[in-house]
């Protein structure tokens, strides 16, 4: 799967640059191959362009956990934690308060 996936995903972005479910795949397929720091800036930017994109709140500091960017990855959730906050998403909320803990707790 892996590279062909991400460069089938690549060309479907290719095709409409501003489509955020293709970029949230390239996202975690990159984390799935083990690229975290390109996966953490993909997501990044998506948030940029998007910032009620609040799945990828909760990637980006699964992400930044994993990197060891404990106090970034805390900050993220609680942005996230906003976003959902404001959609009125609370299944997102709860998830990304439960991260945000587990965090804090591993801190």
């Amino acid at each position: 799967m892996g590279s062909d996936r991400l460069e089938q995903l690549r060309e479907l972005l290719a095709e409409d640059p501003a489509d955020l479910f293709v970029r949230y795949a390239i996202a975690l397929e990159l984390k799935s191959a083990g690229a975290m720091e390109e996966a953490a800036r993909n997501l990044h930017d998506l948030l940029q362009d998007a910032p009620d994109h609040v799945p990828s709140y909760y990637q980006l500091a699964l992400i930044l956990g994993d990197l060891s960017r404990v106090a970034e990855a805390v900050s993220i959730c609680e942005r996230g934690a906003e976003q959902a906050l404001a959609i009125n998403d609370r299944k997102a909320l709860a998830e990304i308060k439960e991260l945000r803990e587990t965090l804090l707790d591993e801190e």
